[in-house]
């Protein structure tokens, strides 16, 4: 019997793979939707959004779902934007609640500036939201503004 296994890939897709109630905790670090330093897995191209959107795994309840999302989770922080980010990430946690055992939990990172839409899209797929854990920076300069150069322009 098999202990611990740390899987890494697509988290829709290897959830696919496995059995309801077969996983004892997920711990994950998804995607912002920022476009971190220019890498390529935190930009959602329209084509990755369109197929998460085609395989929409969310329980239905009666209302057909909209699926309005080509540009889920673009560095965007209009409301339409934050509720694309939400709507993707509650069908990654709707998988998420599937796999997991009774009793499992999901710890999961979030972006500071789009945390609380994924924390929502975890609460609209079933989760109990239980706690938050914030990491605290001590040093750093604010990213949206270089300050050094707006001293400059006093000067």
């Amino acid at each position: 019997m098999e202990q611990n296994k740390l899987i890494q890939g697509d988290c829709i897709e290897e959830m696919n793979k496995l059995e309801e109630n077969s996983v004892d905790a997920i711990i994950t670090d998804p995607p912002y939707g920022i476009g971190f330093m220019g890498k390529e897995w935190d930009n959602f191209k329209p084509e990755h959004i369109q197929e998460a959107m085609e395989n929409d795994v969310r329980p239905k309840k009666g209302i057909a779902s909209t699926r309005t999302s080509n540009t889920a989770g673009t560095y965007d922080l209009s409301l339409n934007a934050n509720q694309k980010f939400q709507l993707w990430f509650s069908q990654v946690a709707t998988e998420c609640l599937r796999v997991l055992k009774p009793g499992g939990f999901l710890l999961s990172f979030g972006g500071t500036r789009t945390y609380h839409r994924l924390v929502c899209g975890i609460e609209d797929a079933g989760f109990e939201i239980r706690d938050t854990i914030m990491w605290l920076y001590g040093s750093g300069f604010p990213k949206s503004l270089n300050i050094g150069k707006q001293i400059d322009k006093m000067g």
